[in-house]
């Protein structure tokens, strides 16, 4: 009996009929110089489009910057209080004996405005009895907000204007009214619009010779030729008329001694009286920017 073998059995049966299932094919070996795929790296990794901004952002950008250019151009804003006092007594007549105070409105009223940088700016009149005269026009503002700043300027020149035309108002009523000038009853009524606090400025343009003559006081008939007898005359002056509240604040005359401009005695007995009330007494600063 020969045993079982398998060197000394036959091959195995070919065909159909003696082949099991097809065996499945193995898989090569991985060689041993192959890598893994290794982690894309941050370089290799596809560009991010660039984000696009909404045409509407674009523009709103673009004008954001074009606003900021017209601000940076806008011209300084005006901040400054003024006053403006205009007399019309007998002597602002245009004569040889007058100071002509429409031509002192239109030669120095816009200039004043201009320099002084005047924004709110109120009027009062010099009367016979100023404080209780019927004579007024409203307060302006010469340099309003508002949304279109390349017409500052225009809209500056044309309130100006404005300006003048209520001053030569303001003066063409108190022509009409009595004779008489009271110089300062026009000082204590602007002294009203002068902004509170002792640092608010407040600069007021005075077209006036400053010749006070009312029912209670005539200047031209009190002793002024010693300093004395001015302080005498001042004390009683501001009792009975009463003190402006002006202190601190600046005083542009026009038209200032020019009843006395012949004769140089009387005017420096004049300016000496007034310089007594207004610097002195009331504590303003008296210019001669434009006398």
């Amino acid at each position: 009996m020969t045993a079982d073998n398998p060197a000394t059995q036959g091959p195995a049966p070919q065909g159909p009929a003696s082949q099991g299932p097809a065996a499945r094919p193995r898989p090569a070996p991985r060689s041993a110089t192959a890598r893994r795929p290794t982690a894309r790296s941050a370089t290799a990794r596809r560009a991010t489009p660039r984000r696009v901004l909404p045409a509407a952002l674009v523009l709103a950008l673009a004008a954001a910057g074009t606003a900021c250019d017209a601000m940076s151009n806008e011209p300084e804003r005006y901040s400054q209080a003024c006053g403006v006092v205009v007399d019309g007594s007998g002597s602002a007549v245009d004569a040889k004996t007058g100071f002509d105070a429409e031509a002192k409105l239109n030669a120095r009223l816009d200039t004043f405005l201009k320099d002084r940088k005047c924004r709110k700016t109120s009027f009062a009149p010099i009367t016979k009895v100023s404080m209780a005269s019927k004579c007024q026009v409203s307060p302006l503002d010469l340099d309003p907000d508002g949304s279109k700043t390349s017409d500052r300027d225009r809209t500056r020149k044309a309130l100006r204007e404005v300006a003048r035309s209520s001053a030569h108002k303001l003066l063409d009523c108190a022509k009409k009214q009595e004779p008489g000038s009271d110089v300062l009853g026009g000082l204590s009524r602007i002294a009203l619009t002068k902004p509170s606090g002792d640092d608010a400025s407040f600069d007021v343009l005075v077209v006036s010779d400053f010749d006070q003559g009312d029912p209670d006081f005539r200047l031209g008939r009190q002793d002024l030729s010693t300093d004395a007898s001015r302080q005498k005359t001042a004390d009683g002056f501001l009792k009975s008329h009463g003190k402006p509240e002006l202190s601190g604040a600046d005083i542009y005359p026009v038209g200032y001694g020019m009843k006395y401009h012949t004769d140089t005695s009387r005017y420096e007995q004049f300016n000496a009286f007034w310089t007594e009330v207004l610097e002195r007494r009331m504590k303003a600063h008296v210019h001669t920017d434009y006398r």
